[in-house]
């Protein structure tokens, strides 16, 4: 199943990637989805940079049938391996998501676009649930989980941009 968000943030290129590797920021993401526990990872080089989120998540709004797969909580890995800056400005990053042992992943890419001084955002992904005859539903049910966190994303990033100013 094809995921595809696109947000805008008020602010050049260079801030929202340096926003998007800052260890504080990918915590405060993590505590916006409700995480019982969770882990940031961020190694940036000169050129490069990835950044890797481990979060235990509940499954409580997930339909019956899902949560029979992955229980009460969720391990969800989220790695984004951001390739270097572009001539034109722009960042795109290789998405990848794993949920725990569950047969089911994201992956995509986040592209960072200079859109006049502000930065548009475009997480596009392939929701993938490798379960024999019902994974189209477990796609379906995962979808809304995926989309919420991304959008979840856009008002955290907003809220840390406005303090930097």
């Amino acid at each position: 199943m094809q995921i595809s968000e696109s947000f805008t943030y008020p602010a050049p290129v260079e801030t929202v990637f340096a926003m998007m590797t800052d260890e504080e920021f990918q915590s405060r993401k993590c505590e916006a989805t409700h995480a019982i526990a969770h882990s940031e990872s961020v190694t940036v080089t000169s050129t490069e940079a990835t950044v890797v989120t481990t979060r235990e998540l509940p499954t409580d709004g997930f339909p019956d049938f899902v949560r029979s797969f992955v229980g009460q909580t969720i391990q969800v890995v989220e790695t984004i391996n951001y390739h270097p800056v572009a001539p034109d400005g722009s960042r795109i990053g290789d998405l990848h998501i794993t949920m725990g042992t569950a047969p089911i992943g994201l992956t995509g890419t986040i592209t960072l676009e200079p859109i006049g001084g502000d930065t548009q955002v475009t997480v596009d992904g392939e929701l993938k649930a490798r379960v024999p005859f019902i994974g189209g539903k477990v796609e379906e049910a995962a979808a809304p989980s995926a989309l919420a966190g991304i959008r979840k994303e856009h008002k955290v990033g907003l809220a840390w941009l406005a303090e930097q100013h």
